[in-house]
């Protein structure tokens, strides 16, 4: 079996037809290169004499101050504009762009390289590479302030792709900014030495008709612990996988590398309009080799919410029996966690606030795990995913797996599965034959597979829930180092009841590298992007996960079996998400933050001044968080991100209102079971992977005992 590794640097020109979504390669003509260099000299110039002492004054000239003179004039003299970044751009549009919007993008582009575009867009009668940075910068800034939405978007849209292209390939800002280089490869002392782990048993592609007693398409929470189970219960189990694996000895510890490698279409991708971005695993283990490690159960009013729709499963001792189940094979413990510095901020602050906090249980078998890459694959094999769990365990019981193979459609015959047909990574179309066929691709994915299949119930790919998540940062006196440490430890539910039905926001720290910093903060002009920049490592972030009620949401797939999703938050999230950011203002004032970042396009950062001190009763920072709540969470101008993808193909009592029977089994064909977080009734309101991992093991119970 030939090794594989992961590259060094993101590939941008070389795409797995399987994991990235099929559409042409992004290419600018010359005018429209101009374009983008004239923005990227924008959103991160070389500052002049006068913007540079404006920063130095800024940062460095207040009592206290932690940021070196040096570093950030040096920082001042970088400009974004490089010929990595242009090629980082074409990248970000191809695989964080709808495909069905790429054109609109180059189309902006065009617009901006004539003078009767750029007139039309903002009121200059001269192509946009044509004018002076300042006139530029005034342009985007205009646009950030627009009442027309559509520019809002614009500036959204430009800023985000834009600094996205920079800080994922400018290595030298690590150094200029006070971090030190990671090495990629190298074990950590603080890290328990690993087991030497054997690599998985892969199949070669098939070259003739192969027949197993079931299929399962996804290696996931859904489909790990499906095929673990079948296996187990001795039946012969394929997996099919369409991404690739990884042994624990081939993850690196870079943002950039990981999200084009591990990642559904290589990393956050947008809905069609551009308001949510979200991010899901495609990988051997799926989420659970990327996610943060939270090993959270369903809560009582979410399994009751779900019982009063028929579905009496999740009430029962049954389920609660599987939940545990999970947790004791998965490691689900607060035991071995270390705090880093964010997560003790929450606590300090939820603390001085008498806001509830506890920690976060890990799927780690108590271990102390401090990484900070988990989001990269873990490689101290110290996070129990499936390919360290339930995966193994199918291995244990000969389950075979087929990896960088895409399931395009379930085979039946008298309306019963029978086997699949996939798409290898060359593109050639096999058939591979099952008694049962159990579809956990994710809630991305599995409608795609019904729809290519021939089912036609009306909910397959609507009701998608996202958990759509506002982040904002706290910027302190003393060092925080977000991007080192555990990721996520610490939890506050003090307003997830919001509604009185169980509706409402988490409050969760995520360790936030440099690439993701500068995307969640809105970019406001050149000096204040600085500003905001040289603060990274002073900065602490914490994360609003918003359970969402009845958002307008759906996956579709265009003619190329590519998915567009679409997503409106709806008034009654956008509340809960404003409440969410106001508690987590508190939280990180009441903590001692110096100045607080807000991800809201026109809400600019508050400030303490020199002489005040960090205080939640601080009139001028009360009339502040009044203004932050007032204007609200238009997803136009601010940063919304999702990790979880919930409900396509929710299961119910009657195909008037699901997809799948309760056991998991598709209403319109016999033996097709779908067994991962597209069964959720509604959005579960925690990190889902222990609700999925559950729930699976009640499709497959349900799958043995039929």
């Amino acid at each position: 079996m030939t090794q594989t590794t992961l590259p060094t640097q993101p590939q941008a020109r070389v795409y797995d037809i399987n994991r990235f979504r099929d559409a042409p390669f992004i290419d600018f003509n010359d005018e429209q290169k101009k374009v983008v260099e004239a923005l990227l000299e924008t959103l991160v110039p070389c500052l002049s004499q006068k913007e540079e002492e404006e920063l130095v004054a800024k940062l460095c000239y207040s009592p206290n101050s932690p940021y070196a003179e040096e570093s950030v004039r040096k920082f001042a003299h970088v400009s974004g504009n490089t010929p990595e970044s242009i090629e980082a751009f074409k990248h970000t549009i191809f695989r964080a762009v709808s495909p069905d919007k790429h054109s609109e993008v180059l189309g902006l582009l065009s617009h901006l390289s004539t003078p009767q575009g750029t007139q039309f867009l903002s009121g200059r009668n001269e192509a946009f590479y044509d004018l002076n940075r300042e006139e530029r910068e005034r342009i985007l800034l205009e646009w950030k302030k627009s009442p027309v939405s559509q520019q809002r978007s614009i500036h959204s849209t430009l800023s985000t792709i834009g600094l996205t292209a920079v800080y994922s390939v400018d290595s030298k800002l690590c150094s200029i900014l006070g971090l030190e280089t990671i090495d990629e490869k190298k074990e950590e002392p603080w890290e328990p030495k690993r087991e030497n782990l054997k690599r998985f048993p892969l199949i070669d592609p098939p070259k003739e008709a192969l027949h197993y007693d079931a299929i399962v398409v996804g290696s996931g929470g859904g489909g790990g612990v499906t095929a673990a189970k079948l296996a187990e219960g001795g039946k012969s189990v394929l997996v099919i996988e369409k991404g690739k694996y990884f042994h624990e000895d081939d993850f690196v510890r870079n943002e950039s590398v990981a999200y084009s490698s591990l990642y559904e279409s290589g990393g956050f991708t947008s809905s069609r309009d551009g308001s949510i971005s979200i991010a899901s695993g495609s990988v051997i283990g799926g989420g659970t080799t990327v996610n943060w490690s939270i090993s959270l159960k369903t809560q009582h009013f979410v399994r009751e919410e779900w019982a009063r729709q028929g579905l009496d499963h999740f009430v029962s001792p049954k389920f609660a029996e599987d939940l545990e189940k999970v947790c004791q094979r998965i490691g689900a413990s607060t035991e071995g966690i270390r705090h880093n510095v964010p997560n003790q901020i929450m606590i300090d602050g939820c603390k001085n606030l008498g806001y509830p906090i506890e920690p976060l249980p890990q799927n780690t078998g108590g271990k102390p795990h401090e990484c900070a890459y988990c989001f990269c694959g873990c490689q101290a094999g110290i996070k129990n995913g499936t390919m360290r769990t339930w995966l193994r365990d199918a291995i244990d019981h000969n389950a075979k797996f087929l990896t960088e193979t895409k399931v395009m459609r379930v085979l039946m015959k008298d309306n019963k599965a029978i086997g699949v047909e996939c798409r290898l990574k060359n593109g050639e179309l096999v058939k591979v034959y099952a008694d049962t066929v159990v579809v956990s691709a994710g809630s991305l994915s599995t409608p795609g597979v019904l729809l290519r299949s021939g089912l036609t119930n009306k909910h397959i790919g609507q009701n998608l829930y996202l958990h759509p998540a506002a982040a904002l940062f706290g910027a302190f006196d003393q060092t925080i180092d977000c991007h080192i440490g555990s990721i996520s430890t610490t939890l506050s539910n003090v307003a997830e009841n919001i509604d009185g039905e169980g509706y409402g926001v988490k409050l969760e720290i995520p360790t936030t590298h440099l690439t993701s910093y500068s995307t969640l903060n809105t970019w406001r002009g050149a000096v204040a992007h600085k500003e905001i920049m040289m603060k990274y490592r002073n900065a602490s972030p914490i994360v609003v996960l918003v359970r969402d009620k009845h958002p307008k949401a759906c996956v579709k797939y265009d003619e190329k079996d590519n998915y567009l999703f679409e997503y409106e938050l709806s008034k009654h999230d956008e509340k809960s998400t404003v409440i969410g950011v106001m508690h987590s203002c508190k939280v990180l004032v009441a903590a001692g933050a110096r100045s607080i970042m807000v991800s809201q396009g026109n809400i600019d950062p508050f400030v303490f001044n020199d002489d005040e001190e960090s205080r939640v009763d601080n009139p001028r920072f009360k009339e502040w968080l009044d203004a932050m709540v007032k204007f609200g969470y238009p997803t136009d101008s601010s940063a919304i991100i999702s990790a979880h993808q919930m409900g396509t193909c929710r299961m119910g009592i009657s195909p008037d209102v699901s997809v799948t029977k309760p056991t998991g089994e598709t209403w319109e064909v016999k033996n097709l079971y779908v067994a991962d977080a597209s069964l959720f009734p509604t959005s579960s309101g925690v990190n889902p992977m222990v609700t999925v991992e559950a729930i699976a093991l009640h499709v497959a119970d349900s799958i043995l005992s039929a």
